[in-house]
């Protein structure tokens, strides 16, 4: 199964809901542009749930990385909630938790963006 997402806006904030795997850039290429779109139009402040996405690499980690950069260009932020089996163990091998700050629901990575 390739990648499906769903993004819901609540309040100043948007939730990007990720399934499937992440392996290729052509996995991320309709995210994106929307995404990037998005970012242009409405929102900078952007949270990632990652509960349902399985397996991700070095293209998938880019992507992301890439969104955190965009976000903060607009002065947004983003954060990752949710993550756990491959992806947190990749996630940690990685040290993503000292680029992207990493919540354990998206509950808590919402009230990240409340705080401010």
């Amino acid at each position: 199964m390739s990648l499906a997402y769903s993004i819901v806006i609540q309040k100043n904030v948007s939730v990007v809901s990720l399934s499937g795997r992440i392996m290729s850039e052509s996995d991320t290429e309709l995210l994106s542009n929307e995404l990037f779109s998005e970012m242009r139009d409405r929102c900078s402040n952007w949270v990632y749930d990652l509960a349902e996405l399985s397996h991700i690499n070095s293209t998938g980690i880019n992507f992301i990385i890439r969104s955190l950069t965009r976000s903060r260009v607009n002065n947004g932020d983003l954060v990752i909630a949710a993550i756990s089996g491959n992806v947190k163990t990749l996630f940690e091998i990685a040290k993503i938790h000292e680029i992207i700050t990493i919540y354990p629901k998206v509950s808590d990575a919402l009230n990240h963006f409340n705080k401010q």
